[in-house]
């Protein structure tokens, strides 16, 4: 268990979490840390942060605590993320990103990151242009992070005015899933590749978030279409049960959160209908659930965190709530609090979410700077 030093469960919820997924918890456990370690990087604690995570796993996995304190990660964090420098109450989820981060900056095999345009796709085949955009991203991000956890999708947008179309391959560290909001009145179960069917349906684009058309040369709320091109080793699926409206009246933000159940897959979630790009048969993309970061109460930055994981050593599930541990079940996660997934590939090891085989197959220096 971990002790809970002041509102603090937000940050326990998620190191139980990232404590059970395998690649990241073996590279720290065997030391291999060390060798990555990148202390010139202006955008990474100079290896503080990873070396205070390292120091944590080694305390948890060596039998000698049944509770442990991470005030050191946290006092560490904080230095470097005043908004985490305090006793209150965060989002696990936003912490969970900024560890991610944190740890991949630190490791950054990239000791000098050149400026890099992003590719267009337009008219080009997708798995030439993917390859292209993996690549650029490898000329400034690879770590351990980028090996294991890092996946792209395929963004598509269309100018509703002149039918002017870009496609460009983004990378991410985790997806957030949209919960029906519409129906919200309607308060039964709903499936999470409902939540998924969501995700990759097309949205128009709104004023905030508008795309510069450059054959209309102004910003307009464009169609978009998002689809996986590929998913890595570890999937951390967000579900976006918290909201914000402005209310003009009372000129403050107005929080809720939705309760509504998803029902997720525990022990063979088959991602393979969603995958765009080519499919593994040595890796494929299905997946055991390995953690849940759990929340009650009724706005992110306050109630409670917990988590309930599979332990990668005895297969056995925990319930963690701070320093209390208890047993439990995958099913058992699969509530109206559940906010954070955390799943990991079962057969196979794929680095840089298929990638690397990819690029082998068609003989293509991941690191060169070649046409492709």
């Amino acid at each position: 268990g971990l002790q809970n030093l002041g509102n603090s469960c937000f940050l326990n919820s998620i190191l139980q979490c990232m404590n059970q997924m395998e690649p990241l918890t073996q590279y720290f456990l065997k030391g291999s840390y060390q060798r990555d370690l990148n202390r010139s990087n202006v955008l990474g604690s100079g290896g503080i942060v990873a070396r205070a995570y390292a120091e944590l796993l080694n305390d948890m996995w060596s039998g000698e605590y049944s509770i442990l304190a991470p005030r050191k990660l946290k006092q560490t964090v904080a230095s470097f993320a005043p908004q985490f420098n305090n006793v209150y109450q965060h989002d696990s989820q936003e912490f969970f990103s900024f560890l991610m981060d944190g740890i991949h900056e630190d490791l950054n095999r990239v000791k000098k990151k050149p400026y890099v345009e992003a590719s267009e796709g337009l008219g080009r085949d997708d798995e030439v242009v993917a390859m292209e955009s993996w690549r650029k991203h490898l000329l400034r991000h690879d770590s351990i992070i980028v090996d294991h956890s890092q996946g792209m999708h395929r963004s598509h947008l269309t100018c509703p005015h002149c039918g002017k179309e870009s496609i460009k391959f983004d990378v991410f560290s985790s997806i957030s899933l949209p919960l029906n909001t519409d129906e919200k009145d309607d308060s039964g179960p709903i499936s999470l590749s409902a939540c998924l069917d969501d995700f990759i349906t097309g949205e128009q684009l709104d004023e905030e978030n508008a795309w510069y058309c450059p054959k209309c040369k102004k910003h307009v709320c464009a169609l978009k279409m998002i689809a996986l091109w590929n998913t890595p080793d570890i999937l951390v699926l967000h579900l976006k049960r918290f909201s914000f409206k402005n209310c003009q009246r009372r000129r403050v933000l107005l929080r809720s959160k939705v309760e509504r159940k998803v029902e997720f897959p525990v022990d063979s979630f088959d991602m393979s209908p969603y995958v765009l790009g080519p499919i593994d048969e040595d890796a494929p993309p299905i997946y055991k659930l390995c953690g849940v970061s759990e929340h009650s109460g009724a706005t992110a930055n306050s109630g409670h965190y917990t988590a309930t994981v599979r332990n990668s050593k005895d297969g056995k599930w925990y319930r963690l709530n701070d320093s209390q541990v208890g047993t439990s079940s995958g099913d058992a996660a699969i509530t109206g609090g559940a906010y954070v997934l955390f799943y990991q590939r079962v057969k196979g090891r794929s680095k840089w979410a298929g990638m690397e085989k990819e690029m082998k197959t068609r003989n293509i220096d991941p690191y060169g700077t070649d046409k492709i």
